[in-house]
């Protein structure tokens, strides 16, 4: 460690150093939230493909019961699941129903699976307000922090009535450090942002296709046990 690093932390404020403390707090909790959401999203994107593959694969409801009810809990499984329990509560109480019948069905199932995404997409959203906001404050902390450098900078000009370096080399380099703080927070988090935010929306999209592979599945299945009866 040179001697104007250990200059700076011996002589460094009160409140400078309160605001270096922020951002360090900022930037561990951005890295903590960033290893989460990353576990997180790329699973549930896993778990989105062995579903797809499931419903495109397995024409059979029984069997393709069996393997959701296998897999881990999963906001496609969800919609699964409960397009499944609806269709089945409907062959069973109204298995001669006519077009109408059939009709209200798919558009509470439409509604109940769009609830549901909204809401799938809302538990994805998690941490995102997190790192928004310290991208856009953390520069802001940043910059307060090199203001108060460079006032102590001038205190001790005026006090020492001296331009020699030892003098000012503190407060430009409290400046500078703060300065790197807040990016190092900030830069971080908006890139994550910025990279969650497309996978959320892919996510999204995937899931309203998989809602309509089960409306579309849905449709058939009642086609065919009307055509039947």
């Amino acid at each position: 460690m040179n001697a104007i690093t250990q200059l700076v932390l011996s002589d460094i404020g009160p409140l400078a150093f309160s605001v270096l403390a922020l951002l360090l707090l900022c930037s561990v909790g951005v890295w903590i939230v960033f290893l989460l959401k990353t576990l997180s999203l790329t699973r549930g994107l896993y778990l989105q493909k062995k579903a797809l593959r499931l419903l495109e694969r397995i024409p059979s409801q029984e069997e393709l019961r069996l393997r959701f009810a296998a897999m881990p809990d999963n906001p496609l499984k969800d919609l699964f699941e409960i397009s499944d329990e609806e269709l089945s509560g409907f062959l069973k109480s109204s298995p001669m129903a006519g077009h109408h019948r059939r009709g209200e069905l798919m558009d509470l199932l439409e509604r109940t699976l769009e609830a549901q995404i909204l809401m799938a997409e809302k538990g994805h959203q998690r941490g995102q307000a997190f790192l928004a906001t310290i991208s856009v404050t953390a520069p802001f902390l940043g910059l307060f922090g090199t203001v108060i450098g460079v006032i102590d900078t001038f205190q001790s000009i005026a006090d020492l009535n001296s331009v020699d370096l030892a003098v000012i080399s503190p407060g430009i380099a409290e400046a500078l450090i703060a300065t790197a703080a807040g990016l190092f927070a900030a830069i971080p988090a908006a890139l994550s942002y910025n990279l969650f935010r497309a996978l959320i929306r892919s996510m999204t999209e995937t899931m309203d296709f998989f809602a309509l592979q089960l409306l579309r599945r849905i449709q058939l299945t009642l086609l065919s046990a009307h055509e039947k009866v």
